[in-house]
């Protein structure tokens, strides 16, 4: 399955999920995306921007004693106003990374799990 089409079942499968994105956290940029309308470049770069942000907090941060070193800084929930922000890699070394944006008032846990999902198989498949 091609990344476009992992991100498009991202997205159609997660309630309140409006866009889904495939990033370069070493480029900062944006490489796939799915959304029922075209978004902006400058939105991507945003969320992408948004993703480098929260997750370098996460890496300067020491990691709290009962959370394992394999898990703690592959994801971050950023709240904004209107939406949630997802951001999920597959280690916290890699450089690949999954975003979904999520409407306001969604439950985020099951986007949270399918994004973990996305971005395993997307690593598997460029290994």
């Amino acid at each position: 399955m091609t990344i476009k089409a992992q991100l498009d079942q991202l997205r159609e499968t997660s309630f309140g999920c409006v866009l889904t994105a495939f990033g370069d956290l070493s480029s900062g940029l944006i490489l796939r995306s799915s959304s029922e309308t075209p978004v902006p470049r400058e939105v991507l770069d945003a969320l992408c921007d948004d993703a480098t942000r929260s997750l370098a907090v996460a890496s300067r941060h020491t990691r709290p004693d009962a959370t394992a070193a394999s898990v703690y800084g592959t994801s971050v929930v950023s709240f904004t106003a209107q939406r949630s922000h997802v951001f999920v890699r597959h280690d916290p070394e890699a450089g690949d990374l999954i975003c979904a944006v999520i409407e306001k008032a969604q439950a985020i846990a099951p986007v949270l799990q399918s994004a973990r999902e996305t971005a395993a198989r997307i690593a598997e498949a460029g290994s």
